[in-house]
């Protein structure tokens, strides 16, 4: 079984296609067992034989991300909510979800400026670093909330990509469980220009709202957010 889950690992953040030699570099084993391997998922259907000898992931695992987003049952309200945000504010918005000490982009809308940042077509599961995203998967808790009678909205620059910044706030669900991160992501120099407040404003009532329809009893006190900017300082 782990050998099998690693060989599709190896397939992570490669191109369309991988041969035998580059899967058995990749996962240390040798190749005999990758070739028995990738022979029993390529009748799965996990894996596609080419003709140039080559494997790509098959569409058995385009099903299982489907079951994997279905088990959230967001759609209906997620994608609405990004739409209106990413067009109103004109930057990309997304939703973060936390997988143990990573993060997944489950959800997201490019935003309708030329210039802008761009994903990968495909979800990635990616680590829990210093971006808004992660600081909010972090460090958000419903209770703390409100008690304090105020939302947080994070934002940080440059940190994996120089050249892109984030806003992220909470989003929760039944019994305050926190669902994940609401972001906008865009240029760091346009983002840098932007009026932050008036942004993480925009922000947190999205925020809120799609929380309320997921079953989060509203937050009480001030709809003005906090904005904190963990890095400022570095």
């Amino acid at each position: 079984m782990e050998r099998g889950l690693s060989i599709l690992d190896a397939f992570l953040g490669a191109g369309d296609s991988r041969g035998l030699a580059e899967l058995a570099r990749a996962t240390h084993l040798p190749k005999p067992t990758v070739l028995r391997s990738l022979a029993s998922m390529e009748r799965m259907g996990y894996v596609v034989r080419l003709p140039d000898r080559r494997y790509k992931l098959g569409a058995r695992l385009l099903q299982l991300g489907d079951a994997y987003r279905a088990r959230f049952r967001l759609d209906d309200h997620v994608l609405p909510v990004l739409n209106g945000v990413a067009h109103s504010t004109g930057e990309s918005a997304s939703l973060h979800v936390r997988e143990r000490d990573s993060r997944l982009n489950l959800f997201r809308i490019e935003g309708p400026q030329l210039v802008r940042d761009v994903q990968p077509a495909h979800p990635q599961l990616l680590p829990l670093d210093g971006t808004s995203m992660s600081q909010v998967l972090t460090h958000s808790n419903w209770a703390e909330e409100c008690a304090r009678g105020q939302g947080c909205v994070y934002f940080t620059a440059g940190l994996i990509n120089p050249l892109t910044a984030s806003l992220s706030t909470a989003v929760y669900g039944v019994e305050g469980r926190l669902v994940g991160a609401l972001s906008l992501s865009g240029p760091v120099e346009r983002l840098g220009m932007a009026d932050l407040p008036a942004l993480a404003k925009q922000l947190l009532d999205a925020a809120r709202g799609l929380s309320r329809k997921l079953g989060a009893l509203p937050v009480p006190g001030n709809d003005v957010p906090e904005l904190i900017r963990p890095h400022a300082g570095n």
